[in-house]
């Protein structure tokens, strides 16, 4: 297909098309690709790997209050108006963190030095995927168990 230099384009733009597509650049030195609305949600489960502090950027579809546990311990709330973000940043790595939303938004995750850049989808009762030599299951409600079959 075509490739299409959009430029520099400020966090938070919207970019449509007639025809599905997918954008890619750079954050800081690191790759990263656009998050699609498909990945919007209002219930959010991570669980950050990399030494931190890491950050959270919640970009809001709509006006949105979100409440952010770490470990199912309320950690903040943050209140984000429609089509912009709002970020937060702490010492998360090893713990559950879980967002819930009361409007649409998209997440994603990243260390502050810019490593792991990761759009993280909505919690799902279905998911696909493959493992690598180490994967972690992680439940939405902290403490609950989650079967995998």
């Amino acid at each position: 297909g075509t490739v299409t230099n959009i430029g520099t384009q400020a966090i938070g733009t919207i970019v449509r098309d007639s025809a599905p597509f997918y954008i890619v650049g750079g954050n800081g030195g690191t790759l990263t690709e656009w998050q699609s609305t498909a990945m919007a949600g209002t219930k959010f489960v991570h669980s950050p790997y990399r030494n931190g502090p890491q950050m959270y950027r919640m970009y809001a579809l709509e006006a949105a209050t979100v409440s952010v546990y770490k470990n199912g311990v309320l950690e903040a709330t943050q209140d984000v108006a429609a089509y912009s973000y709002e970020t937060i940043t702490g010492a998360y790595t090893s713990y559950v963190m879980s967002f819930n939303s009361t409007g649409s938004i998209l997440l994603a995750s990243w260390c502050t030095d810019t490593a792991d850049y990761n759009p993280i989808p909505p919690a799902s009762q279905t998911i696909y995927g493959s493992c690598s030599t180490l994967s972690a299951v992680y439940a939405y409600d902290y403490g609950e168990t989650v079967s995998v079959t």
